[in-house]
């Protein structure tokens, strides 16, 4: 056992102090200004994991949290921070990855944007089961923490999980995995049965939840392992979310915020930043099921979407017609391939959209941009580290970064949002 101070948070939210031999120690649970006793469980090369095991001076951003399960089960880090609190830290955390990793000490980092009620925000969560309890795992381990107490998902989500956990043990084998989604504006609910082949029960699990709850919709089943075969044990294989008047078909396996009044007020974000007149052609790279694409397409002349997954354009297609969207195409197929043959071929949009995975921009996808030479570039990221690389490599190829805006998606977690316009010098 050892006494440290902590003094700051890192990337992931774990509390960062010195051991006594000046070694760099990460600390779950620990807040900055916090003295602790803790307990080494690894020692790496340049830095040490540790377990808290007491808090000797507490920091007044320390909140009791409401979960029991709080930083056991892995699904959130933060929930014994002061959510005013999490704020600053992550925009802290937005501005020191622009400074260090960036060099962009002139780009402006805006309040965060929060959510005036953090709680029971999930509109999906995917659970493992195990010996006939459904949770997420311990950090670091496979152990299952029984998930019955979770306070970011709506109450609707938990009597469901609630009432598979007293039918799982009469069903045999059962699922391995379940997919619970729930659309915010409609309240309909879908659920996946992930399992391998040769489970024969799912047809009678699914009627005794529809009897149970009229607002599960569909229940599917989805074979684990490779390939791809879903099949429908009741009702449909989507549920409907509806934003900002767009409505859109989500089936288990479709790409959707997870958080969808978040995602309103970032796609509205993004549709400000770009700034459309009615007139222009838009690019939208790593378009996903076509979300922002979607939220585009009703100020622009004309919305090109590109993504890799064929799943999610046949998911933005669908929604496309479904809510009578003509200005709209979908390309399948990896941007850091697509985009240079789009410059090429001398394709000249007014405005790209960039949204790209946590590993951010590939650099093909940079340089094909340069040389489309759009007006602007709305950049959309869910990774600070590579926000910060690719906007100062944007800039080197004649764009001006403006303000940064985070926005809270994932309360009580380490994740944050951002969105970026850069102007053409």
């Amino acid at each position: 056992m050892q006494k440290i101070e902590i003094t700051g948070l890192n990337h992931e939210g774990a509390g960062v102090g010195r051991l006594p031999d000046g070694m760099v120690a990460f600390v779950p649970g620990a807040l900055p200004g916090e003295r602790v006793k803790i307990e080494l469980s690894a020692r790496k090369k340049h830095y040490a994991l540790a377990r808290l095991l007491e808090i000797e001076k507490a920091s007044p951003d320390r909140v009791l949290p409401p979960c029991p399960e709080a930083g056991s089960c892995g699904g959130c880090q933060l929930q014994h921070l002061d959510y005013r609190a999490q704020l600053l830290w992550k925009r802290r955390l937005v501005v020191e990855a622009l400074r260090r990793l960036g060099g962009l000490r002139d780009v402006s980092v805006l309040p965060v944007l929060g959510m005036v009620n953090p709680w029971g925000y999930r509109n999906k969560v995917r659970l493992h089961v195990a010996d006939n309890s459904l949770g997420f795992y311990r950090p670091g381990s496979h152990e299952v923490v029984p998930f019955f107490h979770c306070r970011l998902v709506p109450s609707e989500f938990m009597e469901v999980v609630r009432e598979l956990a007293r039918l799982l043990p009469v069903l045999g084998r059962g699922p391995e995995h379940v997919i619970l989604r729930r659309g915010w504006a409609t309240g309909e609910m879908l659920l996946a049965l992930e399992a391998r082949t040769g489970w024969t029960e799912g047809e009678v699990l699914a009627g005794k939840l529809s009897r149970r709850f009229p607002e599960l919709v569909g229940v599917v089943a989805l074979p684990s392992g490779e390939g791809y075969c879903e099949t429908i044990l009741l009702g449909r294989n989507y549920l409907e979310e509806r934003l900002d008047g767009l409505r859109f078909h989500i089936s288990a396996t479709t790409f959707f915020q997870v958080n969808s009044a978040q995602a309103q007020v970032l796609y509205e974000l993004a549709a400000a930043m770009a700034g459309l007149q009615g007139g222009e052609k838009v690019l939208d790279a790593y378009c996903g099921s076509g979300a922002i694409a979607m939220w585009l397409s009703r100020r622009a002349s004309m919305v090109i979407g590109v993504e890799v997954v064929e799943g999610a354009v046949q998911d933005a297609r669908r929604n496309a017609v479904l809510n009578k969207v003509d200005n709209l195409r979908f390309h399948v197929g990896a941007a850091e391939r697509l985009l240079p043959h789009l410059a090429a071929e001398g394709y000249r949009p007014e405005v790209v959209v960039l949204d790209p995975p946590r590993a951010g921009c590939d650099r093909r996808v940079i340089d094909a941009v340069a040389v489309m030479q759009p007006r602007r570039i709305v950049y959309v990221s869910c990774n600070p580290a590579t926000l910060a690389r690719d906007l100062a490599l944007l800039q080197k190829r004649g764009y001006t970064p403006g303000p940064v805006q985070p926005v809270d998606m994932f309360p009580h977690t380490y994740h944050i949002e951002c969105v970026c316009r850069l102007d053409r010098m």
